[in-house]
This record gives structure tokens, sequence and C-alpha cells, in this order.
């Protein structure tokens, strides 16, 4: 991204101006008539120098919508000290300018009024997509676009743009890396809710188009996975038949705590090769790599990330939420249109932008396409197999 620096220039001119004279002796003069007085000239004043008009810079108003009280006040908090510290680092050739609500207090609707009204060019946020569908018909109204933070393709289109990372797209990258190496058969072990159900989706898509064999999927719901759960029982035989069917990678999209469960739980019929999704991208992912066989999974380029994760601790003393990096980015964003306008069409520049979770870009749909690379789960950490895009 090109920043510009305002440079100024002044100078002075000092003019000095000199005179002397020198008295002469009396002198009587002898006429007959005095001469007539002759009129003085006045000396031409010079035009009076123009006015010196100085413009204040021109400012763009982004209205910034996030929980910044309640249950999620700490994700909030992380997401606003992200948009701070995009400001920060632009510099005083930024001309945007935030407008923090919190959806906490009167809502969601009265959070993005209250920017609005306070003149908001654009709409950051929120986070939640109930909160979106809340807002979808002021935005209408008012004839603005809002970018918002949710991974929710339902709630895209007609003037909002999800920002947030969209599990279809890590599923399509890491199932075609998967067949580049030689898997080609694929079982599935899915949550029982709306994210389980897209990423089922998902798959399918890619078995009609004859990309992928599916074997099999198996949902489960967050009790299945507690220990002695009768779906414990379940999921271990789902898991062995598979196998039997000579399936070759078992793909688990969910992370954090629900995905140390099923590795724990699938233990008897480990070793596998498993596939992830995004949501791997965190340091309790590392704990598991003694119990693949291989394990990978598709996510934004990890170095930029860790870049900004080390300047937003640096800055603020803790380790940002994984999504910080959508409210910097979004920031960035706004600030690398604030000239051109935030038209749906300058929104949807084709090439895209570099953000700190590499290269994006926002569709007309209203969705956002992302350059995600490949990464391995290993002891010593998250290892490149296949980078990330540098161009669309």
């Amino acid at each position: 991204m090109t920043r510009t620096f305002w440079f100024f220039m002044w100078g002075a001119l000092l003019v000095s101006l000199t005179s002397c004279g020198h008295e002469r002796p009396l002198e009587t003069v002898v006429t007959s008539k005095p001469s007539a007085p002759q009129p003085t000239k006045k000396p031409i004043a010079p035009p009076p120098a123009p006015a010196v008009i100085v413009k204040e810079p021109l400012t763009h108003k982004v209205g910034l919508l996030l929980p910044l009280t309640g249950s999620q006040a700490d994700l909030g908090r992380g997401l606003l000290q992200a948009a701070e510290l995009a400001l920060f680092e632009m510099g005083q050739s930024s001309s945007v300018v935030l407008l923090p609500q919190d959806t906490n207090q009167g809502g969601a609707h009265q959070a993005a009024l209250n920017a609005l009204n306070e003149g908001a060019e654009l709409l950051l946020g929120p986070v939640f997509s109930p909160e979106v569908e809340a807002i979808r018909p002021l935005i209408a109204s008012r004839n603005v676009s809002l970018i918002a933070f949710s991974t929710n393709q339902r709630v895209a289109g007609n003037g909002v743009f999800i920002l947030g990372f969209i599990p279809s797209q890590q599923v399509i990258r890491v199932a075609e890396f998967a067949k580049e190496k030689g898997v080609s058969k694929f079982a599935a072990l899915t949550p029982e809710d709306d994210y389980g159900k897209l990423v089922d989706q998902t798959l399918k898509q890619l078995e009609v188009q004859g990309k992928i064999e599916l074997l099999g999927t198996t949902h489960y719901s967050k009790g299945d996975l507690l220990e002695g759960n009768p779906g414990n029982a379940r999921l271990l035989e789902d898991v062995a038949l598979y196998k039997s069917k000579g399936v070759q990678a078992l793909f688990i999209p969910e992370g954090g705590e629900n995905l140390s469960h099923l590795i724990n739980l699938l233990a008897p019929e480990m070793p596998l090769i498993i596939l992830g999704s995004g949501q791997w991208d965190t340091p309790e992912t590392l704990q598991l790599a003694s119990t693949f066989k291989e394990g990978f999974f598709a996510s934004p380029n990890p170095q930029e990330q860790k870049s900004f994760e080390s300047r937003f601790q640096k800055a603020y003393g803790y380790r940002p939420p994984r999504i910080a990096s959508l409210a910097y980015d979004a920031v960035a964003l706004s600030e690398a249109l604030s000239e051109k306008g935030y038209s749906a069409q300058n929104l949807t520049f084709s090439q895209g932008f570099a953000g700190v979770d590499g290269l994006f870009r926002l569709t007309p749909q209203g969705f956002n396409e992302r350059g995600l690379a490949i990464l391995e789960v290993t002891p010593g950490g998250f290892k490149t197999l296949s980078p990330a895009p540098q161009t669309f």
C-alpha cells in the first residue's frame, strides 16, 4: 500500500530600507513672485498579496461496530485496538476518522444509526451474523456499505460484505492440495451446526465435480465428544468403517477444544492423515502433532500474521484475538479507498488488497476471496507446504 506524506515548505523574505541626507547653508533669494507650490505625488502602493488559505485535510468518517461491553468485551477491545494500530501505523497521512460504537448498548441497529448520524461513510463490523441482519435495512435506506467480520455467507449481499474467513474456500484449497499429493478418498467428521452444514455442502460439491471420492460424513454434537458418552462408540465405529473402505484422509474442520477431544477419542484408529480448516491456526493444535500421521490445513500466510501479532503485543501487552487482523485490514482498506470513495465498484477492486492476512478481495456477491497457504502441523510449529498466491 502506498502511503502519502505531506511535506510543507516555507520561506521568509526580509527587506531592509535605508535613507540618508545632508544639511545646506541658509540662502536669501530675491524673486518677484514666489513659485506656485507643486502637488506632491503620492507613491503608488503595491497591490496586496493574495491571502493564503490553509485548507484542513479532508477526513472520512468510518463507523466501527463492536461489542465493547458485556460478555464479548475482551473480543471487542482486541478488535478496536487492532483498528487503532492500523491508524497509528499509517501515521499522519491517514484521512480516516474512526467512530467506535458499542453494539451492546442499544443493539447493533442503534450502534449503526449512531455512526451514520455522525457522518460515517462506511461501516465496519459487527462480529456476529444476527447483528448484521439487524443492520441490513438501515444500510439499504442510507445507501452505505458494511464490511462485517462475520463468516456467515447467508448475510452477504445487498451492501453487506463479509470479511471473515470463509470455510468453503479453506475446504476446497486443502482438498485440492491433498489430491495433488495422491489423496483422493476422503471421509469427514463435522459438527451438527451451520458451520458443519456448510462444510458438508462444500465436500458434496467437490464430490459431484469429481474432485474427491467422499466415503461418508459423520455428524456429532458437543456432547458426543465428552468422555463416556454413547456418541464416543459411534464415532469410533464410523471411522473404523471408513478405514475398511480405504479412506486416505479424514477431514476434521474444527479446532480448539473440540479438535483435541476428537483426536484423543480417535487414538485407537490412528495414525491417519487429518485435514483441517483455518480453525486449526492456534498454538493448541501444535500439541496434537505427534498423534497425526500427517496433518495440514489451509490458512492465510502465517508470516504477516505473526508480524501483526508481534506489533500488537508490543503496543498493548497481550496476544490479540485471532480475528483482530480483520479489523486491522478493514481499516487499512478504508484508508486505501478514502479518496476514491466506498462505492461497491471500488470495494470490489478485482486485483484485491494486501493485508496482514495476505491477499484478499471482496466480490460483488458480498463474499471475500483469499490467497491461502497450506500449513502442516509439526512438533516444531506450522510448516508451509504450499505458499499463498501473491496475485489473483
